[in-house]
């Protein structure tokens, strides 16, 4: 089977190369859920990646990149010219995927696109439909329940309506887009197997007990919690972009137990998470969308032997409870008793928690068992 993955995405290398140096960096969520899965996906069969680089006016600061094809992880990457200018990237998005998915497609040929990448999935679809192939829709988020603009939506829910198999996230997903017909398949996520080269070890843990979160700054119940908790000889640690991040970084002048790092490359987080004691993610469960979800911070949390806290989201299978704690109220309050409950456990009870999640996500959902359940999906 041959694969083309056509996506707002680009190589690890190629990752570095464009924003190691720059503040502003794309989401890296993003970015490592389709890497993980191209190199899945890469594992089994043969893969090129219609790619088109996250970049923007805050992020490039040439006009004009031209990135050469290149292999990673199996894949080939086949880039479209990577523009600063909003108008001329958007043309050439359209023509670059467009051309380049009817040039490389073949007969059998299967078409992978992300739903939310609205221009570059509408012309690799365009493609797939002229050269007959089957179009598989990858949907992360529901359009209706982003920010955006009613023709983005509209243009997001044309591709999922066009599509003729998905990727969801969860069983609400095919409920909400009144999918009866068409084959999908419910991949929650996937974790990096190369993780199990990175073995943990207690040794690796800083020497003050660490509460540790990347992702989205919001003002939340979070670091409230954390501060009623009070907890000795324990700090939090906070890493991403957000509308908070200016409050924060107020906070943590004056306050020694709190430590903002700004954004980080993907393996710089990842080497931190494995460094913390605790992984929290106090995502409000009460929002209509969450139950369409499953954050894809989860898995990489499990994946690092760290153990985790979350809030018992709707859209967590419930294999996964044992191997995680849970913030069983959302508030201040519900935050700090949980934390209190969890680290009043010792650090060898900690990583032997953190090792059991661990060895749950890596050995049955990496990149390369989740991806060889959608070319089963696929086959004839």
């Amino acid at each position: 089977m041959h694969i083309l993955y056509a996506v707002t995405t680009c190589s690890d290398r190629v990752y570095r190369q464009l924003f190691s140096h720059v503040k502003v960096k794309p989401a890296f969520q993003s970015q490592k859920y389709h890497r993980l899965l191209i190199e899945g996906l890469a594992a089994h069969t043969q893969v090129d990646v219609v790619a088109n680089a996250p970049v923007n006016r805050s992020n490039l600061d040439k006009a004009f990149v031209s990135l050469p094809n290149e292999t990673e992880g199996g894949a080939r990457y086949h880039y479209i010219p990577a523009i600063r200018n909003p108008i001329v990237k958007l043309a050439f998005v359209a023509a670059g995927t467009f051309f380049k998915t009817l040039f490389l497609a073949r007969k059998g040929s299967v078409v992978i696109v992300d739903c939310l990448n609205r221009t570059t999935a509408f012309f690799a679809l365009l493609a797939a439909k002229l050269r007959r192939c089957r179009c598989v829709g990858i949907i992360t988020d529901l359009p209706d329940m982003l920010g955006g603009g009613r023709f983005s939506k509209k243009m997001a829910n044309f591709v999922i309506r066009h599509c003729t198999d998905y990727v969801l996230l969860t069983d609400a997903m095919n409920d909400y887009i009144q999918n009866k017909d068409k084959p999908y398949v419910v991949l929650e996520g996937h974790s990096d197997i190369s993780m199990g080269e990175k073995e943990p070890s207690m040794d690796k843990k800083k020497p003050i007990r660490t509460v540790f979160y990347a992702g989205g700054v919001s003002r939340q119940y979070g670091l409230e919690g954390f501060l009623l908790a009070d907890i000795p000889n324990t700090r939090l640690e906070i890493y991403g972009p957000g509308d908070y991040v200016k409050d924060l970084q107020q906070l943590a002048e004056k306050d020694p137990r709190i430590i903002y790092g700004g954004m980080l490359l993907n393996t710089e987080i990842v080497t931190k998470e494995q460094e913390a004691t605790l992984l929290v993610n106090p995502r409000p469960t009460h929002e209509e969308f969450v139950k369409y979800s499953f954050p894809s911070k989860t898995m990489e949390y499990m994946a690092s032997g760290t153990p985790v806290l979350t809030t018992r989201l709707p859209g967590m299978p419930k294999e996964y409870y044992p191997y995680v704690d849970f913030i069983e109220e959302e508030s201040a309050g519900g935050i700090a008793a949980a934390l209190k409950k969890v680290l009043s456990h010792s650090d060898e009870e900690l990583f032997h928690k953190g090792m059991a999640a661990r060895a749950f996500v890596l050995e049955g959902r990496n990149n390369v068992v989740q991806a060889k359940k959608l070319l089963q999906m696929l086959e004839p």
